[in-house]
């Protein structure tokens, strides 16, 4: 099948893919459209189809790339499991993440740059899809202490907190592999990942019990 015979959706999506993959360090909008469509695959008019602006593909790249982040690791996610079996779903969730931002550039970027949005900004979809990914690794990471605890103890404020440090601390990470540390391991990274989302403000109490503040080892 020829290129401008694929179905639009599978064009768009393809676009979509190429452009999230970008890791020439230029922006989507220094990209001629020329660029865009080859690098995707596609006849330049799908392009002009698919997407009215610059600006509307780099929302739509946020959008599709959360979206597809979330499946990889819906895919992953475990309800029923609990304690250990709840931990090593939830490392296989971080990690899988973490993967598919270090493979994604450009989509890792956007996310960066959805993070350091202002109220009144204008960029509403940025900040609308970094809240739904902060909402999804809160909902993991309250599973994970719930699995843990029998119930989940932690304010739902805390938990998007908690999330949104691992969230910044995720992307910050995949941008140093990328460009300063690349012998930085993506096992190391994920173990810094669950040290971040997982230690819990708790002291030993004198007579074995636990206190809040120090951190407990995932």
């Amino acid at each position: 099948m020829s290129v401008a015979a694929e179905p639009k959706a599978s064009a768009r999506v393809r676009i979509l893919r190429a452009m999230m993959s970008l890791d020439d360090h230029r922006s989507v909008q220094e990209h001629t459209v020329d660029e865009i469509a080859r690098l995707a695959g596609v006849a330049k008019g799908s392009v002009y189809y698919h997407f009215s602006s610059k600006e509307s593909l780099v929302r739509e790249i946020l959008v599709h790339g959360a979206a597809e982040m979330k499946a990889l690791m819906d895919g992953l996610h475990e309800p029923g499991a609990t304690d250990d079996d709840a931990r090593a779903g939830f490392r296989r969730q971080v990690a899988a993440a973490f993967g598919f931002l270090g493979e994604h550039p450009s989509f890792t970027g956007l996310v960066a740059f959805a993070l350091a949005q202002r109220e009144g900004d204008g960029s509403h979809q940025l900040r609308a899809e970094k809240e739904a990914i902060v909402s999804l690794l809160a909902d993991r990471i309250e599973h994970l202490e719930h699995s843990r605890q029998g119930e989940s103890v932690t304010p739902r404020h805390t938990l998007e907190i908690a999330a949104t440090a691992l969230l910044s601390s995720a992307v910050t990470l995949c941008i140093e592999r990328m460009t300063v540390h690349q012998d930085w391991t993506v096992e190391a990274c994920v173990d810094a990942l669950l040290r971040i989302a997982t230690s819990e403000p708790r002291f030993r109490r004198p007579g074995g019990g636990r206190r809040s503040g120090a951190p407990e080892r995932f």
